[in-house]
């Protein structure tokens, strides 16, 4: 997309959520950001609240880091990592346990280049009014989860570690959306899932966490996109990264406007999120981009548990690049001197 055009396009795509397709058009910015690029990184993001808050940021906010993002929201990193491994998209978040099957599907090409979550991104709900207090209570009871994510993973994880059998439970497998749903017309006793749909079944007064499980894992949300991406385009992923840092300091200093930020983007294509859900979940994940090796050990952790629970055959090698957080770093720090 060359800097010349009128229209900065941001596209972003609800699957499942309250659209099929959802297109916004805006303005292009009067002042031209110095070093614009010509690259249009499409971005496959996640029902997560950060993903709403940088749709609620709007394109002004990639604008003056110098880049053009079509900003894509699926369900889960099933979809997400489909797309990356296409060629649809360009980069995309997903679960420890998407980063896994992300790396066995194309283990030559794919890499880590940070995070969006990771700690308590998984709760159990009940309703508000039930007595369930702990898994030994739901015991032969329904339980709404997604089967085949991290939400899976995590909970297999902590029945074995309390030697809790799982066919002792009714699984029903569901997307995220109809959660909350489900737990009020009393469809099912209890859900499963990952921020911000606990948050959002506590701030409707639907829901009531048993449980979180920053405790059982680290679970983080990593960022992914392919070797040969970077290698074309690295300046437009550092500035992309440092954006991102952006949204995460958002996010930990002032939390009640990132929640209003994404309160109102949600709103704006029908997806009905109250400001007290981003905020309580914008408080109870950690938000942080940078990764380390404890990023890295978690989620070989969490591929040597698929093995053994032989959802996947072998380990695969993980690949990361963290001199591109380095880098966003200082282009952060230059755009925040640039006020």
């Amino acid at each position: 997309m060359r800097s010349g055009l009128i229209a900065v396009v941001v596209a972003v795509v609800v699957v499942g959520i309250a659209v099929a397709a959802f297109l916004m058009l805006r303005e292009k910015p009067e002042t031209t950001p110095p070093e614009i690029t010509n690259v249009t990184i499409r971005y496959g993001g996640q029902y997560y609240a950060g993903e709403f808050l940088l749709y609620g940021l709007g394109p002004q906010f990639w604008y003056k880091y110098g880049i053009f993002v079509s900003h894509y929201i699926f369900p889960s990193a099933g979809p997400a990592n489909d797309a990356l491994i296409a060629g649809s998209i360009d980069i995309n978040c997903g679960a420890d346990t998407r980063t896994v099957t992300l790396f066995t599907a194309i283990p030559d090409q794919a890499l880590i280049i940070g995070t969006v979550e990771r700690g308590n991104r998984y709760s159990t709900v009940v309703s508000v009014n039930s007595t369930y207090q702990d898994w030994k209570d739901l015991k032969g009871k329904k339980i709404g989860i997604k089967l085949g994510t991290g939400a899976e993973s995590v909970l297999r994880k902590y029945f074995d570690q309390q030697g809790i059998k799982w066919e002792d439970y009714q699984w029903v497998n569901m997307e995220v959306t109809d959660m909350v749903a489900y737990l009020q017309q009393g469809k099912i006793d209890a859900f499963h899932a990952w921020e911000f749909t606990p948050s959002i079944a506590e701030a409707k007064g639907v829901g009531r966490v048993i449980r979180t499980y920053g405790d059982v894992a680290l679970t983080p949300a990593c960022i992914h996109t392919t070797k040969k991406f970077v290698q074309e385009n690295r300046e437009a992923v550092v500035r992309f990264l440092a954006a991102q840092m952006e949204k995460a300091d958002l996010i930990k200093n002032n939390p009640d406007e990132a929640a209003r930020i994404a309160h109102e983007a949600a709103a704006q294509i029908g997806v009905d999120v109250p400001v007290e859900a981003f905020k309580r979940s914008f408080q109870r994940a950690d938000y942080r981009i940078d990764f380390n090796q404890t990023i890295i050990d978690a989620i070989i952790e969490t591929a040597e548990f698929l093995k053994n629970q032989k959802k996947i055959q072998e380990i695969p090698t993980f690949a990361w690049d963290d001199t591109l957080l380095k880098d966003a770093r200082e282009y952060y720090e230059k755009v925040k001197q640039k006020g």
